[in-house]
């Protein structure tokens, strides 16, 4: 088997598993994040103008420009990335690294490469489902209580949203799913040889890429927002 069909074999088991695996809990996560944001902006709506017509606009927006990105990158760095370092570490532990170069592998061509190509492929995917189930789920809620049909409220998001809006969303999710990987990568393969030490670089890729994403998301947002 060639290299470049063993590279397509790895990143389509890794899609499977960080993306496939992880696509239950963050659709359920983005279907109730859409309820909570329509009813939070229709009460600011509501104090603020005394009038909820600008919900749709609003919730699309914040939607696609925060909610719809962070909610998937965060859940899939808090799984994935885990797992990703976990995987790493073990490897290194059992000498698996040293294995392959005894056989002339590389370990960033059949390994590190794969993982961090899957990655943004997963988490570009999962941001396009996360978009579509929370901006369905806030439009379930406005309809069924605050009066608006489906057709008058995607009528208004089409007034909102525009193509750089989903432009920053994309951005975002490639970003994310470029770095947080190499976090769990770099924080696996430094970690002690021993079961703690597993478990503290989990825990460091974790914390690690959760910062690291949040400034993204503010840097990013601030540059498309300027």
């Amino acid at each position: 088997m060639n290299l470049l069909m063993k590279t397509k074999i790895e990143v389509l088991n890794y899609i499977e598993d960080v993306g496939v695996g992880s696509a239950p809990i963050i659709i359920l996560a983005t279907l109730f994040s859409g309820m909570i944001v329509s009813n939070e902006i229709a009460w600011h709506m509501q104090k603020a103008l005394g009038d909820y017509s600008l919900i749709p606009g609003f919730t699309a927006q914040f939607i696609f420009r925060e909610l719809g990105i962070a909610v998937p990158a965060l859940l899939l760095i808090s799984k994935a990335g885990a797992s990703i370092s976990a995987t790493v570490s073990n490897m290194k532990i059992s000498e698996q690294f040293e294995a392959m170069k005894i056989f002339g592998l590389s370990a960033r061509t059949y390994v590190f490469f794969p993982i961090w190509i899957a990655t943004q492929i997963s988490l570009i995917l999962l941001t396009l489902m996360s978009l579509i189930s929370t901006l369905m789920c806030a439009a379930l809620v406005a309809v069924l209580f605050y009066g608006f049909t489906w057709g008058e409220y995607f009528n208004a998001v089409r007034e909102f949203l525009h193509f750089s809006d989903l432009a920053l969303a994309m951005v975002k999710a490639w970003v994310f799913g470029a770095l947080f990987p190499l976090i769990a990568i770099y924080s696996g393969y430094n970690c002690d040889s021993s079961a703690e030490g597993v478990g503290r670089a989990a825990t460091s890729s974790v914390v690690q890429g959760t910062i690291v994403t949040i400034v993204l998301d503010f840097i990013i947002t601030f540059v498309f927002t300027a």
